[in-house]
């Protein structure tokens, strides 16, 4: 069909864009159904969604969108209860704002670390960053510690690119008064957030699907993209023939899928790197512990880096009388899933979550590509892929097709803008 454009990969961002085509594309979906991560399974009375995806709307179009159309009537806003553990005491994120409750020593760090710190230090990896704006004692008791379980690298060797801007940057004010008890709740760009009242987190997904007219196509996994013959092929054989094409699927899946990429364009993609997640999916019965949207766990003696608990957000994830919780496991390489749901049933009764006897559901998903590596090769080796895409008259599009860290708005709004620079 002349002047047909395919995109590759229904998730938000693909959904996003072929929404604003309107009909003349084709969608092709990996898996059995849309939304990528945006999903929802629901396992014996608990609705599980794949991590804690919190919708963050800003974009006066998008939020329209979203809550008149697509999540119509069917909106929570929520407001954060985001906590940390460590050393044995239960504080409120994000940490350089809520130092109160935590040992003298460990505020004392943190204060004199952030009055002496270097405001001028040059900005060379993360390390650097957190030094400069948070002080040494912020760095040593929470922000090394937490990055460098989630990312498993040293800080040091994370780049610049690294996810500076989401960090709230606190003044000294701001610290006195956390220090003392005094602190604001509302710090960062999560504060607040929406989640469906009904249906989990693919509501999103399905609603957004609901105002696709185009061919939608699951079960459809792409094996090669020949930006010169203008085809892709599936693993079923099938050629499709595009005038233009999107592409929302990672982007090292992208450049091993190009027919007759450059060898320079080849070696670059395999330079990007990313975090794989394992999440840990526990339903119990409620037994009055602490409570948290989600909470954050720096130190090395718990081996999970988050625990959420989808629950408290919205009542309607568990059956009545009962919690769930999602325990996240970073990792580079492969794991056993067994070991892992034993560590996070460990962690849970450590922290007085859940008693062994109440626990009803156990289970674990891995996500293969989870969070993009930020190290020194990332942003060299990122420029030569897209930079090869844009001559080819490729676009790009979503988290993991720009390679980048964002949110289920960014990739709703990438996708909007792909399908823009397309028309």
């Amino acid at each position: 069909m002349p002047g047909r454009t395919v995109i590759v990969g229904g998730g938000l961002a693909g959904l996003s864009c072929a929404r604003e085509l309107g009909r003349d594309f084709v969608l092709l979906e990996a898996e059995d159904r849309v939304g990528g991560l945006v999903r929802t399974d629901v396992v014996e009375g608990f609705s599980f969604d794949w991590t804690g995806h919190w919708l963050h709307a800003r974009d006066p179009e998008m939020r329209e969108l979203i809550s008149s159309r697509w999540l119509a009537g069917n909106i929570l806003e929520v407001q954060r209860r985001a906590l940390i553990f460590s050393e044995g005491v239960w504080t409120t994120f994000p940490y350089q704002f809520h130092l109160h409750g935590l040992p003298a020593q460990t505020i004392a760090d943190c204060v004199i670390g952030f009055v002496e710190r270097d405001a001028e230090r040059p900005v060379r990896n993360a390390a650097d960053f957190v030094l400069r704006h948070l002080g040494e004692g912020f760095a040593r008791h929470f922000m090394f510690p937490y990055n460098e379980k989630l990312y498993r690298v040293s800080c040091e060797e994370l780049s610049p690119e690294w996810g500076g801007r989401f960090i709230p940057r606190p003044s000294l004010t701001d610290v006195v008064r956390g220090a003392l008890g005094l602190s604001r709740d509302e710090v960062g760009y999560n504060a607040t957030f929406w989640y469906p009242r009904n249906g989990g987190i693919e509501s999103l997904a399905r609603g957004l699907l609901s105002d696709v007219s185009g061919d939608v196509r699951v079960s459809a996994r792409v094996e090669s993209i020949d930006p010169a013959r203008h085809h892709v092929r599936l693993a079923n054989g099938e050629e499709l023939s595009f005038e233009q094409v999107v592409l929302t699927i990672p982007l090292p899946a992208i450049a091993t899928r190009l027919v007759n990429a450059p060898p320079a364009v080849r070696e670059a993609a395999s330079w990007l790197q990313a975090v794989s997640v394992t999440v840990v999916e526990i339903g119990a019965r409620d037994n009055g512990g602490e409570r948290f949207h989600w909470a954050y766990f720096p130190e090395a003696r718990f081996p999970f880096y988050r625990i959420g608990s989808p629950s408290q957000v919205n009542p309607a994830l568990a059956p009545d009388g009962c919690r769930s919780f999602a325990v996240e496991f970073s990792h580079r390489g492969p794991i056993e899933k067994e070991r892992l749901i034993a560590q996070a049933l460990d962690g849970l009764v450590e922290c007085g979550l859940i008693a062994d006897r109440d626990v009803l559901v156990r289970r674990a998903r891995t996500i293969p590509v989870a969070y993009v590596l930020f190290d020194h090769a990332y942003a060299k080796a990122r420029a030569t892929v897209l930079d090869y895409l844009s001559a080819q008259g490729i676009q790009v599009a979503g988290r993991y097709g720009l390679w980048e860290y964002s949110s289920m708005e960014d990739a709703l709004l990438s996708g909007r803008e792909a399908a823009r620079k397309l028309a």
